[in-house]
């Protein structure tokens, strides 16, 4: 999985950029997204590139959740979006070519 310099959530183009020491204000981080900045943080030296990578799905899935505004009620979000991330990059990284472009511009069928 590559690590982009921008990606796209709802809309809203979000910076990713590298940040060390990373504090949410109480405590270290891996990564955090701000939304009025549009800008995801990753935390570079905490983690390995696999960890980057997973942070980054963590992150995005935030972007998603506010974006289509699911709410996890009282549920606990930060365990069931990390649960998520994890579970998808493992997807990505099983099949490297679910997201590849289709150059012929027709879905394969099986």
């Amino acid at each position: 999985m590559k690590i982009p310099e921008k990606i796209k959530i709802g809309g809203v183009g979000y910076s990713v950029v590298y940040e060390e020491r990373l504090n949410t204000g109480s405590k270290l981080a891996y990564g955090h997204i701000d939304y009025d900045k549009a800008i995801i943080q990753i935390e570079p030296k905490l983690q390995d590139y696999q960890g980057m990578c997973q942070t980054l799905l963590h992150e995005i899935l935030h972007g998603v959740a506010d974006d289509r505004q699911i709410d996890f009620k009282n549920a606990d979000e930060e365990r069931i979006v990390n649960q998520f991330a994890n579970g998808l990059y493992q997807v990505i990284q099983d099949n490297p070519d679910l997201f590849g472009s289709d150059t012929d511009g027709k879905e394969e069928t099986t």
